[in-house]
């Protein structure tokens, strides 16, 4: 009898886990309910700030992670959308990939891994914070499926080669000049400009002798969430 107590607890499946990060108790106090009626088994982390959520992640290992894009990297720090996008971008790269849904007021930076998302080996959900929560419930169980979900102004947004993302961060983020960016990414001046060709043709800027080209260029670049 002892020993086939020993091999039914072997057997049983342990607890499924769940991360919630997000900086907003108001949001917290929404999902974590939601969640807890629709899955009552899983035991739920949670986490106001990457730094925590990467701990969390590395200690109990996660089935599904449901994350804020704009975070916070520590307590006290302010939410940043570069925060969130690299956190994301830690847990695509894990060798025990878990479950993703992005649950952000905007979406649209994942445009920028959008390549990464649809070959992602676990499953990965996005959506509005303003969703109802039963469409959040929904699309976690997509996510939970290992299927891939994104929304439409994420699918609708064309593949941006990672070099033309780079000179657009160079660019206006960091402020360098074409003669810089070259010789930070290593290539010709040229090159340079034939990125931004492309760059431009890509987000359907049009020049117009009125408006300042490269304005126009970060303005669209901007409401395509290319940069923050």
């Amino acid at each position: 009898i002892f020993m086939l107590s020993i091999m039914t607890e072997q057997l049983e499946p342990s607890t499924q886990k769940f991360l919630i990060v997000d900086d907003h108790e108001a949001i917290l106090e929404g999902t974590i309910p939601a969640l807890r009626t629709k899955y009552p088994l899983i035991e739920i982390l949670t986490a106001k700030d990457s730094q925590t959520a990467q701990q969390l992640v590395q200690e109990f290992h996660p089935n599904l992670v449901v994350v804020d894009l704009s975070l916070p990297r520590t307590l006290g720090d302010s939410a940043k959308v570069e925060v969130g996008m690299q956190l994301l971008g830690n847990l695509m790269q894990s060798n025990n990939p878990p479950n993703i849904v992005v649950l952000s007021t905007n979406v649209k930076p994942l445009v920028r891994i959008k390549c990464i998302v649809n070959t992602y080996e676990g499953g990965f959900a996005a959506m509005d914070k303003s969703v109802p929560l039963k469409e959040m419930l929904t699309l976690v169980d997509i996510a939970q499926r290992g299927s891939i979900y994104l929304p439409k102004e994420v699918r609708s947004r064309p593949e941006f080669d990672r070099k033309w993302l780079e000179v657009l961060t160079l660019k206006y983020e960091e402020g360098l000049s074409d003669k810089a960016i070259a010789k930070q990414m290593s290539i010709t001046d040229r090159t340079v400009r034939n990125y931004w060709i492309r760059i431009q043709d890509a987000l359907g800027v049009f020049d117009n002798p009125d408006k300042d080209l490269r304005v126009q260029i970060e303005i669209a670049a901007r409401k395509a969430g290319l940069i923050n």
